[in-house]
Parts: structure tokens; C-alpha cells; sequence
């Protein structure tokens, strides 16, 4: 029977951030075998300053067996 996949979300304003959360976690994570990534840009609502670019990343993934 299949493992089912796993998905993992970052999302940040600032690029470098986002790119240091994803490398921790790779070097984390082992070896895992990533599926599928996507990459979005979108806009945040902040109420007082109207809304701000946030980039999200969403990697789907097969945890490395035990």
C-alpha cells in the first residue's frame, strides 16, 4: 500500500527568508523524495497599510521510510 504524501507550506514577504526556512527544513528533512513544488505570489491584506506581497511555497513530499 502506498505512504500517503505529505505537503509543506512557507510563505514570507522576503525571498532570502523563505529560501533559508525551505534549506533548514531540507536539511531536516533527511531524504525525503519531493513530489510536486509550486510557487505563488499574492497579495496580504494589512489592515492599516492596505496589502503587501507575500510568496508562498508549497512542496508535496514522501517522508523517508523508517
Amino acid at each position: 500500500m502506498p505512504r500517503p504524501m505529505k505537503v509543506k507550506v512557507f510563505m514570507d514577504a522576503s525571498a532570502s527568508a523563505i529560501e533559508g526556512q525551505v534549506n533548514a527544513w531540507l536539511d531536516q528533512l533527511g531524504s525525503a523524495a519531493i513530489i510536486k513544488t509550486e510557487t505563488v505570489v499574492a497579495s496580504v491584506a494589512d489592515k492599516p497599510n492596505g496589502t503587501s506581497p507575500c510568496i508562498v511555497i508549497t512542496v508535496w513530499y514522501e517522508p523517508p521510510s523508517n
